[in-house]
């Protein structure tokens, strides 16, 4: 799978999961459950192998932001409590069954 599908792919499994389009997502809104998806598509691309240039270029974010998602991302778990976990576990298995099908 070339990284702009596994992009978008992840991107509307999120937005799917979380409720939200995938344009809040990718906007600079700070709700918490935007934050909150924001920092699990991030993650997420990140464990699927994308550089973090990579990432902040397909989300129009810069180097620095994603990188510090990156590195708050145990913190916002824990910030976010049961809910967060409960969500990001569902959107991690369902991105990677869907990783694994393309292979």
């Amino acid at each position: 799978m070339r990284k702009t599908e596994l992009f978008a792919q992840i991107l509307k499994t999120v937005a799917n999961e979380t409720e939200l389009t995938p344009e809040q997502i990718l906007s600079c809104c700070r709700t918490a459950e935007t934050v909150d998806a924001r920092y699990m598509l991030v993650y997420l691309l990140k464990r699927e192998g994308i550089y973090i240039g990579e990432i902040a270029r397909m989300m129009n974010f810069s180097r620095r932001g994603v990188e510090k998602m990156l590195s708050q991302f145990e913190d916002r778990r824990i910030q976010s409590g049961r809910i967060f976990e409960l969500a990001f576990e569902r959107i991690a298995n369902k991105v990677r069954i869907t990783s694994e099908s393309s292979h």
